[in-house]
């Protein structure tokens, strides 16, 4: 292979107050700095040049120096004067960050028994069940509904992982909220939401399972309309699953999601 040393030079500093940040790049993620401590707190750091103009101006390399000034550790950088804002909306323009499905497959790569069983459940409920309701389930282990970025978080710096009877609950749980992806297909509205009531209604005891799979399914085309929050599908689910039950055999399912 045929190869020729850079013209360029890579400086080193722990200045970190030296660099600038301009309103003109990416928002800065506070759980992507986060999640790199926890990465190079957990397996060392592999030096990544940072790239600035003469004025010190980020171009690409914000959430870098953000965990390195937090770890205390240097911050390599290249300077090439004359680059600006164009170039940085450029370079954002074409740098893609990892999905969180490219970190399960690099976990699986690395043989984790985990992320295997995650990809695999991932896969078997494709056509009725998204990623995320997939990954909400399995972080709260079947007995929570994780919404919010938190569970990506867990997902992407490896820290997933379930016993085997865990996994046998999910799946349970999993099986059973598929025989709704139907019904939410056809009424519309987030999946998420849904699936959140669904889920809480799993784990009320009292009530008849197979009860409100029928009164849910049933009302797919004449009842049931989309709501956008967990708690505007339990209100439609209350009212149908009491339908024709008498008094005492009534569920206040609103009421136990708000205590819960």
């Amino acid at each position: 292979m045929k190869y020729k040393v850079s013209e360029k030079k890579i400086y080193t500093t722990t200045d970190y107050d030296k660099f600038v940040f301009t309103d003109w790049n990416r928002n800065i993620s506070n759980s992507r700095v986060v999640l790199m401590v926890e990465s190079i707190t957990k397996v060392g750091w592999l030096p990544q040049p940072i790239l600035v103009n003469e004025k010190f101006e980020i171009i690409d390399g914000q959430s870098r120096v953000m965990a390195l000034k937090q770890l205390g550790m240097p911050v390599e950088f290249i300077i090439m004067p004359g680059i600006g804002r164009k170039e940085c909306q450029a370079l954002n323009l074409f740098q893609k960050n990892w999905t969180t499905k490219n970190y399960i497959d690099s976990y699986v790569a690395d043989n984790n028994e985990h992320y295997i069983w995650l990809k695999e459940v991932i896969a078997r409920y494709s056509k009725a069940l998204t990623t995320s309701v997939v990954i909400n389930v399995a972080i709260g282990k079947g007995r929570s509904y994780i919404l919010g970025g938190q569970k990506n978080i867990i997902v992407n710096d490896g820290r997933f992982k379930l016993s085997p009877s865990e996994k046998t609950y999910v799946e349970n749980v999993l099986f059973y909220l598929s025989r709704f992806s139907d019904t939410i297909d056809y009424v519309g509205g987030r999946k998420e939401t849904f699936f959140g009531a669904i889920m809480f209604l799993y784990q009320l005891e009292e009530l008849d399972r197979e009860r409100i799979c029928k009164v849910i399914n049933d009302a797919r085309y004449d009842g049931l309309v989309s709501s956008g929050t967990v708690e505007g599908w339990l209100q439609q689910i209350e009212t149908l699953y009491n339908k024709r039950l008498q008094k005492c055999s009534r569920v206040d399912i609103v009421h136990e999601y708000k205590i819960a």
